[in-house]
This record gives structure tokens, C-alpha cells and sequence, in this order.
């Protein structure tokens, strides 16, 4: 064989042979092994979201052995699940799979990573224990915790009540609490739970009312009092422990149901104690018991604004006046009369109010009878006016008292003293109708009040006649109208009308405003209405 033929079909060889080494020796390789395959480990493996994961990459040779210092490219099938840095550091981001690529000499291996949702470690409930009054509610917060304490905000916490009766809980981790006691609450995410621990509280005693908070008893008598428990939002609470007592226990005594009985004259304040909290009333109790009551005056007439004092009367069954007896007062129609506790009685509105005076259980009744205020005086305005015939005007009547209030809410009565020459409506609007003087009457509760409306005639002030310069043959007419108009522009009619010709021998007008030619020329028509005229030029052919 031909050496130089030999060397010739090797110089390809040589030449890439020769490049490598060059290459090599310009990164500093001086391993001139070709790599056969890459060893990656773990091949399979899984791993929690947002969590690492080291993956350790080897580039052998045919032999099988470590070629160091060889540089391996990492790359992920699907970054959105797992990302991979330089190094082999394989970061979870989603749930989902992933293909971990290691390669190097043209040679690659793959890592198949699951990544999988972190598991809940624990549950956290905040605050761990609350105390809630009854009726009212408050907030617990949850969260799912992972193995490293982290908090995961996609899972979803349940919480349940173990006594509901005690406390019931929402959705949302809201407690409402429903009676006095104490239970727990438990939140639960992915199988792990936590407890925290509900006292349910009586809402306290604010108020404590006694009623009746003023009474009289006669000795051997006895009345049940009651007492209110309210809380500070004024709401009744129920099933509260009420302690009773007496001031005096020579007066009077009080069962622990409020049961007073009088056992002698005097008086004595009654207490009701609930939680510390005391309400009071004072009974005075009196050796002769009222036997009747009476009110002086026991009927009246006020008008509306005005006030009457009534005078109670106490007397025992012999009739004798009882002075010391404390009576009440009260009014059936509080919007038509009101009273007092001194029954000093006002009227606010007309209408009839039955006033009742009670003492130890007997009344007596006044019938008070509410009246408007009486009108003293009718004004109309204006006073004096004027109105043309066919046109209105506005008048105001105003209603006043004794004293000049003005009155308002009161029917109005209009009428026209002379219904041909002036109208008037029921709200007070006055038309003219012929030309004269009528004198408009506004009455209101019997009382009139008197305005003087002067209707005049609406004055001329154009006159038109149509058609306008006409031309006629001799012995032919034509009939003029007239267009009569006051200043407002307002045509009028019925007007006396006086009809001139400038030359009766060329054209002659009718007291009609009828024209007739009667040989040819040019004659001027005028028609005069009460001082105006108007004029139109007629030529005869």
C-alpha cells in the first residue's frame, strides 16, 4: 500500500483529531475522552411545592469511568412545574410533572420529578381561648400550617361547633354566642385540626326598674311590684336572680317575688338588687284607704293653644278629704289635649279628650272639648284693585285672632257682590265681565272680609280693514271686515263701528262695511272705533 496514500485518507482524521485537542486545551480540558453517557440521580423523585431538590449529574466514558471537569447543561421540560439551576438544584413551583435534562458531550440523561401539594402539618387557630357575651358574636382566624410552620393560603378550613346550643360558628370562623356556658371550636384543614375554647358570658345587669315607682297601700293591703333587668343597650334579659328588701320593716314587707304587704303608716322605699345593679320605688302606705275621686271641673271648652288646671279630690268611704293622697293624671287623646302630672291641661288640636284622675285604684273623668282658635278679622288684598273686562286677578284672604295670629288651615267662602260685572272663583280669582264696580266678599268661620274690584272696558287701540285697497267695477261691491284690537293685541268685539267715505259720488259704504261703486275713481273708507280709526284706499273701474 501506498504510504502517501495512507497519510492522505487519514489527514480528516488527524485534522478533527488535532481541533479537539485545541479545543480542549483552550477550556483547559486536557481529557480528551469522549463521553459515552451521563449518570443523573436520582432518576425518579418527588418533592413538595416550593421545596428544592439536589440532582447529581455524571459524565462517564466508554469504560464507564468519571470524566471530571466535564460541564453539564441543566434544562426543565416544563419550567411553570419545575425550574433547575446550573448546579442541579430542581425548585417544585406548582403541582404537576417535570423532566430534569443533565447534558454534557453531546450525551444527556432525564429526572422524572413529581411535584406535589405541601400537606398540612398542623392547624392554628388565633385567639385560642375567647370569652363571649351572649347575643353577641366575635372572630377566630385560622390557618394551615406545613412541616416548616409556613402558612398555606389555598387550603380550606372547617369549623365546627362541639356544643351549638352554647355557641354556634360560621364559615367564615364567626362565633355567636347562644346561652351561658363554655364549650370548643374546631377548625380542621386536610385532616389536621385545632381547638380553641368558647366562654359564653350573661350579658351583665346595667338597669334594674321597679314599677310601679310611686304607690299607696292602706294598712292590711298589698300590691305585687315588678322589676325590669336590662342590659346597657336597654334590651330585657330574663332569668336574672332578683334580691328584694325594705327600708322600714315596721312600714311595710316584701316577699322574694315583690309581694309587698302595708303593716303600718308611713312610707318605705322598696329595692330590687340584681347583680349590684338596684332599682327603686317608695310606697307610702296610709291608715285610711280613698274610697273616691273628683275632678273639678269635670268638663270644659278650650281653644286649640289654650290651658285649664284641673283640681283632683280624694275622700275616704265617710267622705272626708284625704289630702296626702298622691293621684295621677292622664288624657285618652293626647294629640287633642295633654296633662300634667299636675293636671294642668293643654289643648293642641280641635277635638274632644276624656281627662281621668286615678288614686288607689279609683278615678274620675273630665271631658274636654277642643275648639280652633275663633277668627276676629278677615283681610282681603288688595284692598281696592282694577281689572279689565275678560281678564283675572288674584285675591288673598288671611285669617287672625284675637291677639293678630294669623290663622291657617281655614275654609274660604268667596262671593261676588255683582256676578255680571265680576266673577269670583273658590280660590279667590276674580274676572272681569262687564264694565262696574263689585265688591268681593272672603268669609271664614263666620267672619267676612270685604275688597273693592273696579272692571273696565279694554280700550281700542287698532283698526283694521280688509281686504286691503280693493278694486271694484262700477255698480259692484265689496264687503269690508273690521279687525277691532286692544293694546294687548286681543281682538274686541261688540264695538260701536261708524263707516265715512271720502267720496260718496265714486264709492258709498253701508253702516255695515259694505262698499259700492258708483263711477271710477278712488275713494278712501274709514271705519272710526271710539276714537281709532282705520282707513282703506278703493278704486272704482
Amino acid at each position: 500500500m501506498n504510504p502517501s496514500r495512507v497519510l492522505a485518507g487519514r489527514r480528516p482524521l488527524l485534522l478533527a483529531a488535532l481541533l479537539t485537542l485545541t479545543a480542549c486545551l483552550d477550556r483547559g480540558v486536557t481529557d480528551t475522552a469522549v463521553v459515552e453517557r451521563v449518570d443523573l440521580t436520582p432518576p425518579v423523585a418527588s418533592v413538595e411545592a416550593g421545596r428544592t431538590l439536589p440532582l447529581a449529574a455524571v459524565a462517564r466514558d466508554a469504560a464507564g469511568s468519571a470524566l471530571g471537569g466535564r460541564p453539564i447543561t441543566w434544562s426543565s421540560s416544563n419550567p411553570q412545574i419545575a425550574t433547575v439551576s446550573s448546579s442541579g438544584v430542581v425548585t417544585a413551583r406548582a403541582v404537576g410533572e417535570a423532566r430534569i435534562a443533565a447534558s454534557s458531550g453531546g450525551q444527556s440523561a432525564l429526572s422524572t420529578i413529581t411535584v406535589t401539594a405541601r400537606e398540612v402539618a398542623s392547624v392554628q387557630i388565633t385567639p385560642v381561648a375567647i370569652s363571649v357575651r351572649v347575643g353577641r358574636s366575635a372572630t377566630l382566624q385560622a390557618r394551615a400550617l406545613d412541616a416548616d410552620g409556613q402558612p398555606l393560603t389555598d387550603r380550606t378550613i372547617t369549623w365546627t361547633s362541639a356544643n351549638a346550643s352554647i355557641a354556634t360558628i360560621t364559615a367564615q370562623g364567626v362565633v355567636t354566642a347562644v346561652a351561658a356556658g363554655a364549650t370548643t371550636v374546631t377548625a380542621t384543614s386536610d385532616g389536621r385540626t385545632a381547638q380553641a375554647a368558647v366562654t359564653i358570658t350573661p350579658e351583665p345587669v346595667a338597669t334594674v326598674t321597679v314599677a310601679p315607682t310611686l304607690d299607696t297601700l292602706a294598712v292590711g293591703g298589698a300590691r305585687t311590684f315588678a322589676a325590669t333587668v336590662r342590659d346597657v343597650d336597654g334590651a330585657t334579659l330574663t332569668g336574672r336572680a332578683i334580691a328584694w328588701s325594705v327600708n322600714n320593716v315596721n312600714v311595710a314587707t316584701v316577699s322574694s317575688t315583690g309581694d309587698v304587704t302595708a303593716l303600718a303608716p308611713g312610707t318605705v322605699t322598696v329595692s330590687a338588687v340584681s347583680e349590684g345593679r338596684v332599682g327603686q320605688a317608695t310606697v307610702v302606705v296610709l291608715q285610711r284607704f280613698a274610697n273616691a275621686v273628683t275632678l273639678t271641673p269635670n268638663s270644659g271648652t278650650l281653644q286649640v293653644g289654650a290651658e285649664l288646671t284641673l283640681q283632683a279630690q280624694v275622700t275616704d268611704p265617710a267622705g272626708t278629704l284625704l289630702p296626702d293622697r298622691i293621684v295621677s293624671f292622664s288624657s285618652n287623646a293626647p294629640q287633642v289635649a295633654t296633662v300634667t302630672a299636675a293636671g294642668l291641661v293643654t289643648a293642641r288640636a280641635p277635638g274632644v279628650a276624656r281627662i281621668t284622675a286615678s288614686s288607689e285604684g279609683k278615678t274620675a273623668d273630665a271631658v274636654i272639648t277642643v275648639i280652633p282658635v275663633a277668627v276676629t278679622q278677615v283681610a282681603v288684598t288688595p284692598l281696592a284693585s282694577e281689572v279689565l273686562v275678560g281678564t283675572a286677578r288674584q285675591l288673598l284672604a288671611v285669617a287672625r285672632s284675637a291677639t293678630g295670629t294669623v290663622l291657617t288651615g281655614r275654609t274660604i267662602t268667596w262671593t261676588s257682590g255683582a256676578p255680571g260685572i265680576a266673577s269670583v272663583s273658590a280660590t279667590g280669582a276674580v274676572s272681569g265681565l262687564a264694565p262696574g264696580v263689585a265688591v268681593i266678599a272672603a268669609t271664614i268661620d263666620g267672619i267676612t272680609g270685604f275688597a273693592t274690584v273696579t272692571v273696565r272696558p279694554r280700550v281700542v287701540s287698532t283698526v283694521q280693514l280688509a281686504p286691503v285697497n280693493p278694486s271694484i267695477v262700477t255698480n259692484s261691491s265689496v264687503q269690508l271686515q273690521l279687525t277691532v284690537r286692544d293694546q294687548a293685541g286681543s281682538a274686541l268685539t261688540d264695538r260701536a263701528v261708524v263707516y265715512t267715505s271720502s267720496n260718496d259720488a265714486i264709492a258709498f259704504v253701508s253702516s255695515t262695511g259694505l262698499v259700492i261703486g258708483l263711477r271710477a275713481g278712488e275713494a278712501t273708507i274709514t271705519a272710526t272705533v271710539e276714537g281709532v280709526s282705520g282707513s282703506t284706499l278703493v278704486t272704482v273701474r
